[in-house]
């Protein structure tokens, strides 16, 4: 292998660990608030390294970060392996839908909305087939305490069973779909703010911008 490929794969692998690592230590600080009508949803800003580094380095480094944060998630975490499954599924399935786009995209800085909601339907997809298998097959309890806690909320009875089920997946959906605004357009400013300062490396800028010039040319 050629020296300066095995160096930028080293730059990416080390850039990958250490916004991972960053994601998780964002995730067992004290800044996450609760999904006011399901509790156990969490809105956390630990997200958003992980993103910042699929957009400004590529796939491999976004994939790799999110990667470390489940690991380190899994050590350090809440509900481990349960809860560290599943937001790695939420993470994973919002780059997947953001690295389709970027592919089929050929104006992808014009349509960050199209971006928005093309990784939110994804994410949306695959959260609601792991809550269904968590909800109705694993762990059939959690689905009694969403019940009740969305019940509070909503000032009206919500049965459980397979209607309760669903709306807990619809509401489930709208937090997902929160949470990838959340996560996503902070680190559309940070991939530029830190494009405008140079701070790229060797890689000189965004993985993101680089596409789209490769596009458009």
């Amino acid at each position: 292998m050629p020296r300066h490929l095995e160096s930028r794969i080293s730059l990416l692998v080390a850039i990958s660990t250490v916004f991972g690592a960053l994601s998780a230590v964002l995730a067992m600080m004290p800044l996450s608030f609760s999904f006011p009508l399901i509790p156990y949803l969490k809105f956390d800003i630990a997200e958003i390294p992980v993103v910042t580094a699929f957009l400004g380095f590529g796939p491999f480094p976004g994939f790799i970060s999110a990667l470390t944060y489940w690991l380190i998630l899994n050590i350090f975490g809440e509900w481990a392996p349960i809860g560290p499954a599943m937001k790695f599924i939420a993470v994973a399935s919002m780059l997947a839908g953001l690295w389709i786009c970027c592919k089929l995209k050929s104006r992808f800085i014009a349509s960050w909305l199209t971006v928005f909601l093309f990784s939110s339907l994804m994410r949306i997809i695959a959260t609601s087939i792991s809550n269904y298998v968590l909800l109705a097959v694993t762990m059939p309890f959690f689905l009694e305490y969403a019940v009740k806690f969305l019940s509070l909320a909503l000032g009206v009875e919500v049965e459980t069973g397979i209607g309760g089920l669903l709306i807990i997946l619809f509401f489930t959906a709208i937090y997902n779909t929160l949470h990838v605004a959340l996560s996503l357009f902070p680190s559309i400013i940070l991939v530029k703010n830190f494009s405008k300062q140079g701070l790229f490396l060797s890689l000189r800028e965004p993985w993101i911008i680089a596409l789209v010039k490769q596009k458009k040319d």
